[in-house]
Order: structure tokens, then sequence, then C-alpha cells
């Protein structure tokens, strides 16, 4: 059954799932090694950057690895890199089963995922020589911003013809989340470039725009795709339909209203109009909507299977993936109390809430969709099932260590900050935190060591199917 929580109202001849998978593979293979590869740089990255807030001197001689490069370098490949090839092989490939309909010409996929890995490529070196813009998540210079929006047509399009070649009646939750992304990003990118890169909105505004960007990169794109895989993917790795599933349309819609604007609340108690900071936190404290619905969607779910519970590494990943979104929902909530932001505020902790939602959320779905979906595409298990216990393990360590110690340290720093008389110099604050950043280097270091053994089982699978024996379908 590929569907989310009941059986699906056949319209035609269905095309069998080899077929499908064929019209697939090749792109959605390329996506997954490129995302794999991105990640690993994105985290070796993140390490250089968090031992040079222990040590500034590291790397610091030559201008390519300063500290104020290092950062954004680290963050577009994490996002453009890592998280937008995982959520095109996820989407490309639910889509194609959900609609039970092959894609077209699998070349015209492949050269749009081309065109896109070259423009990450260029705008991380655009940034690397210096000509980043400055903004939060718009840093790549705009020669490489133009490829990387044509080769996301070129992508979109493709799915939007397998949408138009259907099959399936009905459209499924997962479809909902998937098709609200595909369409929201561009719009997005759009007004980021325009606002923010451009110029048509200076001042305040411009800061606005560029918060409001850069938290909808996760909420309107990254964010909504992984719960469309959590939604695919776990009633069929517990064996159970999606409990409350009539309440689904409740959380897609909340989520889409009240996500939107949660990211200003990272401006609360910044020199911006009062209105905006209320928005902000309003809308963090109305995720309660979505967050209890989805909540019970999943929950609900995991505790409906049966006494095994389902198993397969691609439930461990979903299941810590669905874990983690409720958990980052009340987190946000507890820092936008205002008793509580006038100590987190322009603290770790801020960066603490964007790994706990890139990483602890979106990332480890992701990880869970690719186990799922890739041996389907090679016919075959995963090569090493050592490699996939110590990739789950370490990403599971990694982001406890650099997601609690930053937690920790965002609040030794906000305590110092707001205590003068204690703490009167930056070196004395600094002082204070520098010790739980020591954890958050342990935490890339023990993150990146899953990374590895990710990809080389990525690779293995790959060259398995290529040039091994193949099995029938898992």
């Amino acid at each position: 059954m590929d569907s989310d929580s009941r059986t699906p109202q056949i319209s035609d001849r269905l095309p069998e799932w080899a077929e499908i998978d064929a019209s697939i593979k090749v792109p959605t293979l390329f996506f997954v090694y490129a995302a794999a590869a991105w990640l690993v740089t994105a985290t070796v990255l993140g390490f250089i950057a968090t031992v040079q807030m222990v040590q500034p001197a590291f790397l610091g001689d030559c201008a390519w690895t300063t500290h104020g490069r290092i950062v954004p370098l680290a963050r577009n490949a994490l996002i453009y890199g890592w998280g937008f090839n995982a959520a095109f092989a996820v989407l490309i490939w639910m889509s194609a089963r959900l609609c039970r309909a092959p894609a077209p010409k699998w070349g015209i996929t492949l050269v749009g995922a081309l065109f896109w890995n070259v423009g990450v490529k260029l705008g991380l070196i655009g940034i690397m020589i210096g000509d980043s813009t400055g903004h939060f998540l718009l840093e790549m210079p705009s020669y490489a911003a133009a490829l990387m929006f044509v080769s996301y047509g070129i992508i979109g399009a493709i799915v939007a013809i397998i949408y138009s070649r259907r099959r399936e009646a009905n459209l499924f939750v997962s479809q909902w989340y998937g098709l609200a992304a595909l369409f929201w990003f561009p719009w997005l990118f759009t007004i980021g470039q325009a606002a923010v890169v451009f110029g048509s909105i200076r001042g305040t505004g411009q800061a606005v725009a560029s918060v409001w960007y850069g938290h909808n990169i996760y909420a309107l794109f990254l964010a909504p795709i992984a719960l469309g895989a959590i939604y695919y993917i776990l009633p069929k790795r517990i064996g159970r339909p999606i409990s409350g599933y009539s309440w689904a349309p409740l959380g897609f819609w909340s989520f889409a209203l009240f996500a939107t604007f949660g990211g200003l609340a990272y401006l609360a108690g910044g020199p911006v109009p009062g209105w905006v900071q209320a928005l902000g936190v309003s809308a963090n404290f109305m995720m309660l909507v979505p967050l209890t619905v989805i909540g019970y969607n999943f929950i609900g779910t995991m505790l409906s299977g049966s006494a095994a519970g389902g198993s397969g590494p691609a439930l461990r990943f979903i299941k810590f993936g669905a874990i983690a979104f409720l958990i980052a929902g009340v987190m946000i909530k507890i820092f936008s109390v205002p008793q509580v932001y006038v100590t987190t505020q322009l603290t770790f902790v801020n960066e603490a809430m964007n790994q706990m939602h890139w990483y602890a959320f979106v990332t480890m779905s992701f990880f869970g969709a690719i186990y799922f979906l890739l041996p389907r595409l090679v016919s075959q298990g995963w090569p090493s099932g050592a490699l996939i216990t110590a990739h789950y393990w370490s990403s599971v360590a990694g982001v406890i260590m650099v997601v609690g110690s930053l937690v920790l340290a965002g609040i030794a720093q906000g305590g110092a900050i707001n205590d003068v008389e204690a703490f009167p110099l930056f070196a004395d604050v600094a002082g204070h935190y520098t010790g739980y950043l020591v954890a958050t280097v342990l935490g890339f270091l023990t993150l990146l060591v899953g990374q590895l053994a990710f990809l080389v089982n990525i690779l293995m699978a790959i060259y398995q199917s290529c040039f091994g024996k193949t099995t029938s379908d898992p």
C-alpha cells in the first residue's frame, strides 16, 4: 500500500513499480549521493567554525578560512547542498510513487540536478573569495543564485509533470506538504532576492525580510517535505494507518499559517516595530495548534503499531525526526516567553534552535526517507548494517551534544551579558561559556563519523547496483 493511511482508489491501469522507479532512478541516486557528500562537507566546515569559537586563531591566517567566511560556508553547504538535494530526492521519489506515474525522461531531471549542484559550488566559492551578500542564507552571489533558480525550475517542472500524469485519484497528506513546498520556495526566493539582496527594502524592513526569509527556508520548504516523508513512511513501517488522519488538514493549514511568521520572534527585543515582535511571538505560541495535531498523528501512530513496532533503519530515523519536531516546537515556545528571551536572545540558543530544526528534525527525517527509498531503487538491501548502526548512534549522540551544549552556552552567555558588574569585559563573557563549546566541537566530530559511514554506505550501494548482482525488491 503506497498511501498515508488508506487503500488508494485506482483510476486506470497502473504501471509496475519497476517502471516508476526506473524513470527516476538515476537522478534520484545522484541527488542522494550529492546530498551525502555536501553533508560531510558542511559537517567539516561546522567543526572548523566551532573550533574557531574556542581557538580564534585556528586557520585565521588565510582570508578564505576566517570565521566570517567559514560560518556562511557551513550554513549554505548544509541547507542548499545537503538539505535541498535530499529534499529533491525524497520529493521526486515520493511523488512518483504516490501518483503512481513514471517521470519524464530522466536525463532532463539529471540536467537540473547537475545545474543545481554547480550553482551551489559557485555560490560557496563566491562566499569564500569575498563575494558574499552578507544576508542570512542569501549570502550566495547573484550569478550562483540565478543558476540555482533556473535549475530549480527544471526540477519543479518534472514534479509538476509527474502530477499531471497521476493515476491516483486521491491526494494524500504527504503530497499536500510536498506540493506546497514545491511552490512556496520560488515565491520565497524571489521575495528574498528582490527585497534583501537587490535592496527594494532598506533599513529595518530589510532586517525583517532577511529574518523572515531565513526562517522560512526551513518552515516553508525543508520542514514540509520532511513532514511529508514522515507521514508517508511511518504508517508503512509501523503497519498501521495514520492515527487521527481526518485531523491532518487542520495540522497542514495551521502549520502553513503560523510557521510562516514564527521566525520574527528572533527579533524580539531588537530595534524593530513592536508589532513585528508581537507577531513573531504570537505565531510561535499559535504553533501549538499544528504541533498538537501533528503530534497526535505521529505519536498515536507509533503507539498503535504491533508489539514489534515495525523495524528497519528507516523507522529509527523517522521516529527520531518526528519526536525532534515536537521537542523543537516546545523549545521554541519556551524561548519565546519574554522572561526567558531576555536572557537567551542573541545568544548561542538561536544557533541551538537552528540545529534542532535543521539537523535533529529535518536531517534525521531525510535520513529515514533515504534509508527507505534507496534499496527500492537499487533493488537490493543496504551493503553494511554496521555502517547503518554507526550512522544512527553517531547522529543521535552528535545531535544531543551539539544542541545541548549550545543551549547551555547560550544561557551562560546571556546571563553573563546581563550581569555587567560580574562580567565587565567581553573576554570575561567569552570565558564563561567557552567550556560548553568544547562539547559542541566533540559533537561535530561525532556527527562527522556518522556522515562518513552514511556516505560510504551510499557509494557501496550505488556501486553494487551498477556492477554487482541485484536481488528482489525489498
